[in-house]
């Protein structure tokens, strides 16, 4: 089986099982996000982890291509991207992005959730 795929159904069921959490458990993100970034440590080994996996992706399939291989490789590039931020300015996420975003777990997660069902029924 090709890595793309597997990398894609693995994605698939990540995105459903995050998009359930934010509509059923919403409400406790804002209390696990201030526990998670008490923590720099945490904050900071978390950011190396996405960016080791997003980069092991990245060297061996970086394809641009324009079908639904371009979209796993631009989801593997911001996984990079929050993976740096994590690392270079976590309180971006901290401070600004969930307080605005707050009111919007609910449709995060239910986008989340259509995505991963298309993802994962690909091939």
């Amino acid at each position: 089986m090709d890595y793309t795929i597997i990398a894609v159904k693995i994605l698939g069921i990540y995105l459903v099982v995050s998009g359930l959490f934010f509509i059923f458990k919403g409400k406790t993100i804002p209390h696990l996000l201030k526990d998670f970034f008490d923590h720099p440590a945490t904050v900071y080994l978390t950011g190396i982890i996405l960016i080791f996996l997003s980069s092991m992706y990245l060297i061996q399939y970086n394809i641009w291509d324009g079908t639904w291989r371009s979209l796993v490789t631009l989801l593997a590039w911001v996984v990079m991207l929050k993976g740096l931020v994590y690392i270079f300015a976590p309180q971006i996420f901290h401070e600004g992005i969930i307080r605005r975003f707050k009111s919007l777990f609910g449709v995060y997660g239910l986008l989340a959730i259509m995505v991963g069902l298309y993802l994962f029924f690909l091939n």
